[in-house]
């Protein structure tokens, strides 16, 4: 298990908007800089922060792959740092 990497990458999620833009285009590719297990992966592009949590992610971290959904995009919570 991986949980630095998988906290990286949330964060990196979180405060680089490249990594996010990279991210809503090919999760998959923003991913493979990261050296995350299978699970991890799985979990991440299943977007579940309760699985993220599971395997190691801190629990604020975890909701930041909630920025994925679409219906979220325009949520004002998002585009506070």
């Amino acid at each position: 298990m991986s949980r630095y990497d998988l906290n990286r990458f949330l964060f990196d999620l979180k405060m680089e908007r490249s990594i996010l833009d990279e991210a809503k285009k090919d999760l998959g590719k923003a991913i493979e800089p990261y050296d995350l297990s299978d699970e991890e992966e799985t979990a991440l592009i299943a977007k579940d922060p309760r699985r993220l949590r599971a395997l190691g992610a801190h629990g604020m971290l975890s909701l930041y792959i909630m920025q994925l959904h679409p219906e979220f995009e325009d949520n004002i919570y998002w585009t506070q740092k």
